[in-house]
């Protein structure tokens, strides 16, 4: 549920706002942003995979670039987003101060820098403090790139998980033996309702320009 429930924060952060101009860093075939309930205006992905990039249907234009090579973000003027994600990336940045600078120049005044993350990540291609950190010590990585980067107005570290499911109650002995079709039916929906529980956790630290 990590992705259902990163896709729910976004929606509950943009809801608010109307023509809402995203820009997704290191963006790949999907941006996760709420097909509904929400005010887009432009959705622009940069990522290194242009077919990855081009068969993303919730972007309206899109860079090709490695940002780990070229950190800054001249292609945009000041102050062009009201929004900017990164999902499940930040561990691979190896100039993040850079691009999180850039990042607070390209906001709005009163724009929100989303970086999101889970538990998992390619050790191949993460950063060697990300793969010595738990799940803490994460959240401060990502709290300090915005600390020493520039001047947020707020930096938020949150947990945004949805709630856990909660099992269907099991049919009694008697509801068993006089309907066995029951007993599968539970059995079949309290092992989704588990797996369900037990999926990755997602975080997200919030910057506030």
């Amino acid at each position: 549920r990590a992705i259902e429930s990163l896709t729910a924060f976004y929606r509950d952060e943009m809801s608010s706002k109307k023509n809402v101009d995203v820009l997704d860093l290191c963006s790949s075939w999907i941006s996760h942003l709420p097909n509904d309930g929400v005010s887009l205006g432009r959705v622009v992905g940069v990522g290194m995979n242009e077919a990855e990039l081009k068969a993303n249907q919730q972007l309206t234009e899109y860079y090709t670039q490695d940002l780990n090579k070229q950190p800054d973000l001249s292609q945009f003027d000041d102050e062009s987003f009201d929004v900017v994600c990164n999902v499940v990336s930040v561990d691979y940045l190896t100039q993040p101060l850079e691009i999180f600078k850039e990042v607070h120049r390209v906001l709005r005044p009163g724009g929100v820098s989303l970086v999101s993350f889970s538990n998992r990540c390619f050790p191949t291609k993460a950063v060697a403090m990300w793969l010595q950190a738990d799940d803490i010590g994460r959240l401060t990585i990502v709290g300090s790139y915005y600390h020493y980067s520039a001047k947020w107005k707020s930096i938020e570290a949150l947990d945004i998980k949805l709630p856990r499911m909660k099992t269907p109650e099991r049919p009694g002995f008697g509801q068993i033996m006089s309907n066995p079709s029951a007993a599968f039916a539970w059995a079949s929906t309290a092992s989704a309702v588990a797996k369900a529980n037990s999926g990755d956790p997602m975080f997200i630290v919030k910057g506030v320009k």
